[in-house]
């Protein structure tokens, strides 16, 4: 399979190396072009363009049996809501519209995020893949369900939507360090509500059920994360800065995330399941 990665950040770096391994080629995208050199050691090929740019992206496609869109926003341009609406729709909404529009009809994967439930389904016992999702105005939750509109209405029957929890492992930081960088960098606020659960995702669990869904020809739109409920953000974030001699947070509660436990069935009944993810233990 001769796949198109666009992004080359933590899961693409991950999911190229899965994949080649299982005999795909890769091609791999950035918007920089010192990277470019870098990026031939982790992909096949690697190709300098934005996602938003249609042409670009049909060349980059030529011959290619899927895209993988991994491209999202870097957490320096979504700790405010202006830094999020200068960057999340172009990056998200005009990657979808150029990826719709490819020719050949290529296989889709796109990774999205479980902020799209918001506060929308916390009346629920357990929250799945059809349950309410958000209309808040901030732009993380509305482009991320824009972008999955644009996949849904021009090509459902060929789409993979995987809504993630936040990603860890490889190059991130740990949680500590993302903890303390809030209180050197934003004052000790941070965009997220204190009663949403804290739910995680290894990237290479992440890597593994994009493969997962080429492989198997996987649509629609399925839940990624740990199965176990966790600790909600106050409880973890304040534990975890108090072992660091360090203040409480400020949660602005900016970017809403679901406080009810989030199902993973629909993934599981695929065949997928994580095997890296843990829950982070208070």
């Amino acid at each position: 399979m001769r796949i198109l990665c666009i992004g080359s950040g933590l899961v693409a770096t991950r999911f190229a190396a899965l994949a080649r391994a299982g005999g795909h080629k890769v091609i791999g995208t950035t918007t920089t072009a010192s990277k470019l050199e870098s990026l031939t050691e982790v992909f096949d090929e690697a190709a300098l363009l934005v996602g938003a740019d249609a042409d670009a992206v049909a060349r980059a496609a030529r011959d290619c049996s899927a895209v993988v869109v991994t491209a999202g926003p870097s957490a320096q341009q979504a700790m405010s809501v202006e830094d999020r609406a200068a960057t999340y729709e172009e990056i998200l909404v005009g990657t979808a519209r150029s990826v719709t529009a490819l020719d050949g009809d290529p296989h889709i994967v796109m990774r999205s995020a479980l902020s799209v439930y918001g506060h929308a389904a916390d009346h629920l016992e357990v929250i799945d893949e059809d349950s309410p999702v958000t209309d808040s105005d901030d732009p993380s939750p509305a482009m991320f369900l824009a972008a999955e509109r644009t996949y849904r209405d021009a090509a459902a029957q060929r789409t993979t939507i995987l809504r993630c929890a936040d990603i860890y492992g490889d190059s991130d930081p740990p949680i500590e360090a993302k903890v303390a960088m809030a209180h050197q960098h934003l004052n000790g606020s941070v965009p997220f509500g204190a009663d949403a659960l804290f739910y995680r995702v290894d990237v290479a669990d992440v890597a593994g059920a994009i493969l997962h869904s080429l492989q198997s020809g996987l649509v629609g739109t399925f839940n990624l994360t740990h199965a176990e409920v966790p600790a909600t953000n106050r409880e973890l974030f304040d534990r975890v800065g108090e072992a660091q001699g360090l203040p409480p947070l400020e949660f602005r509660d900016e970017i809403a995330a679901p406080s009810r436990p989030i199902s993973v069935d629909r993934l599981a009944e695929t065949g997928f399941t994580t095997s890296a993810t843990e829950a982070f233990e208070l």
